[in-house]
């Protein structure tokens, strides 16, 4: 999972004048599971490494029909009275706004396809609502097939299922699938699948399963698999398996390994559990032969990092709701939980975060070259925190998600600036660069996407790595990832690996990634470098002290860390002027957004506090979370980070 932050583009060559910084929160909250209480309109929690459960934490609105968790936040769909609720995991669990949507389209699912832009699926309305998660404005809404419910976000495309329901006792219409690119949020192709399509996943291979639930009487459930690449042209996505696994299940799921998951209501005493191969389309469990789990459940959730399912489910219809955890090695329930709440039917998992960490947090400068556009409505998330997680990834089998991945265009350069920790040169490698480097099952050669690194100290003065084009040594972009569960184990993790000691520096801070296109042509086929992350292997926390000191300028302006920090409810920040001076100290959010201005004025030279109360410009407090702060003079600007904690 990549960072909090987010800056739109505006133009392919660019330059950011002020550095983004991203970070999570401090807290020591561990992985958490939050559940959607149908009937007791409510959320309940469960800390999944103590099994702890705390029941209705937080009421929500009526008919919840879906939960999810994006950057750090709870989003729940509420179907009645058609909005989304974002509820803040830091703050008391209090509801931080609610995005209204229009009345009667009945909500029912949502995607997030940027930093900030999400969609949600209208049922009533045939339509997708595209929403700005931070401003709680809806920006647009797509026409999409009839009576639309899942939907699921792969690389830079958005796949609706659209159930085809005409209303009780009509038959069902032609349910398809329709196929949005999010960055003209147009729908770009419909795709027809059997009747009633409700859910889809992704196989390991790219292909889309489709779960086509039929009409609850004499049509059985359908899996449509769709190809995106077919055609003459192999860019026409269509339909090229189809098969029946029976019964009448509404969810679906597949691991990392290729095993798909559909699950269905029951009979009142169980509820069944069906399950496949994805990668050959083979019913392992059908309706002939399901597996027994607990009665009256519609969803479920895959847990690639426990492969393991959470399955909600209900003793009876409205009432006490459980969450068993299913082991997909054992291929059955290990575990059944207490009492969760009332009505138990959805669920999602929040993972933990962590006050400092390996990764870089900051871009400090970036410069696109001509074709960056990937990645670009993920920016910076997608390259702040570490490479992408998912256990699938290996040097065949390279990430390929915009949410992970920037390219940087042809001779494009980015800064990346370590702010909570630092590079120090110690025993090996000090730090890894991950880029979507794979091996080529044809030639068995990597297709290289190579960058120039260079280091620095101050952000001022780099280092550069001595490289050689012929052997692709001292370059970024040259090896496969092998193991993204490990990143910085450089024993197993692949990726592209530097020691301080070949270009002399005691540390560093910053790291210079330039595309080498301009300069060299990898091959035929290659693109430019497309960066997944940078993580320090010999990383301290906090600044170096020779850092420290040097803060201590000689001509004396300098911005100091808050204290306390992490705060609650105020903290101070101190600074120093070598000379009297017109000052401006502001509070910025992690989105570059003004929060509060401290100080706006003429102070003499010397050493200054400020407190800061925790308040917006409108004497609101604000949320949990990371904040920036920044000192500016006429000849002096520097900018540190502070957390608020509730």
């Amino acid at each position: 999972m990549k960072k909090q932050s987010a800056l739109r583009f505006v133009s392919l060559i660019f330059l950011i004048s002020f550095c983004l910084f991203a970070g999570y929160a401090a807290a020591d909250i561990s992985r958490t599971l939050y559940v959607m209480n149908g009937s007791a309109e409510t959320l309940s929690k469960m800390d999944m490494e103590t099994e702890q459960i705390t029941q209705n934490i937080v009421p929500v609105g009526q008919a919840p029909n879906f939960i999810t968790t994006h950057n750090q936040m709870v989003y729940v769909v509420n179907s009645t009275t058609d909005d989304v609720m974002v509820i803040d995991p830091f703050n008391d669990q209090q509801i931080a706004k609610t995005i209204a949507l229009e009345t009667g389209n009945n909500p029912w699912a949502m995607g997030f396809v940027g930093t900030s832009k999400a969609y949600v699926t209208n049922y009533n309305d045939n339509s997708v609502s595209v929403i700005d998660v931070e401003t709680g404005v809806v920006l647009k809404n797509i026409e999409v097939g009839k009576s639309p419910e899942g939907i699921l976000v792969y690389g830079n495309m958005a796949f609706v299922t659209n159930t085809g329901y005409a209303g009780w006792g009509a038959p069902y219409e032609q349910s398809s699938v329709s196929i949005i690119d999010v960055l003209t949020d147009s729908v770009t192709h419909t795709v027809e699948v059997p009747t009633n399509a409700q859910d889809l996943a992704i196989d390991p291979s790219g292909r889309i399963h489709v779960i086509c639930t039929g009409d609850y009487a004499d049509i059985p459930a359908q899996i449509a698999v769709i190809d995106l690449y077919t055609g003459d042209n192999w860019d026409t996505p269509a339909v090229v398996d189809t098969f029946e696994i029976g019964g009448s299940p509404g969810d679906i799921a597949i691991t990392t390994e290729g095993k798909g998951y559909c699950v269905a209501w029951g009979d009142g005493v169980n509820g069944y559990l069906y399950s496949y191969d994805a990668l050959t389309d083979s019913v392992l469990h059908g309706a002939d032969n399901p597996i027994l789990i607990g009665p009256n459940v519609s969803r479920l959730l895959y847990d690639a990092q426990e492969n393991a399912l959470w399955i909600p489910y209900m003793a009876e219809w409205g009432g006490d709701g459980f969450v068993q955890k299913f082991d997909v090695d054992a291929d059955s329930v290990v575990w059944t939980s207490h009492v969760v709440g009332n009505g138990t039917q959805d669920l999602a998992i929040l993972e933990p975060i962590l006050t400092s960490d390996p990764w870089a947090d900051a871009v400090a400068s970036i410069s696109l070259g001509a074709g960056a556009t990937f990645g670009s409505n993920y920016f910076p998330d997608n390259i702040l925190g570490p490479p992408d997680p998912d256990p699938a990834i290996n040097e065949y089998n390279a990430s390929a998600k915009p949410q992970e991945l920037l390219s940087l265009g042809s001779g494009g350069e980015i800064v990346l600036e370590f702010v909570d920790n630092y590079i120090y040169d110690g025993e090996g490698v000090d730090f890894t660069v991950f880029e979507n480097v794979f091996v080529s099952s044809w030639t068995g050669e990597p297709y290289i996407e190579a960058a120039i690194v260079a280091v620095s100290m101050d952000g001022v003065n780099f280092v550069e790595f001595p490289y050689d084009t012929s052997t692709w040594e001292g370059l970024a972009g040259v090896s496969p990832t092998k193991d993204s569960q490990n990143p910085t184990d450089p024993a197993v993790s692949g990726g592209d690996q530097f020691d301080l000691a070949d270009v002399g520096l005691e540390y560093a801070r910053f790291v210079k990634l330039t595309d080498l296109g301009d300069i060299k042509q990898e091959g035929a086929y290659n693109g430019d470098f497309d960066l997944d992350a940078v993580v320090a292997v010999n990383s301290k926390d906090g600044q170096p002290a020779s850092l420290v000191q040097e803060r201590v300028q000689p001509d004396g302006f300098a911005l100091a860390q808050n204290y306390p920090n992490p705060f609650n409810p105020e903290t101070m920040i101190p600074f120093t002027l070598d000379q009297t001076a017109h000052v401006e100290l502001t509070v910025f959010n992690m989105l570059g957004q003004k929060v509060q201005t401290l100080v706006q004025g003429t102070l003499a030279q010397g050493t200054h506090q400020v407190v800061w109360n925790g308040c917006d410009a409108h004497g609101n407090r604000v949320m949990s979370g990371v904040y920036l702060y920044r000192l500016k003079t006429p000849t002096h600007v520097q900018i540190r980070k502070m957390t608020i904690m509730k």
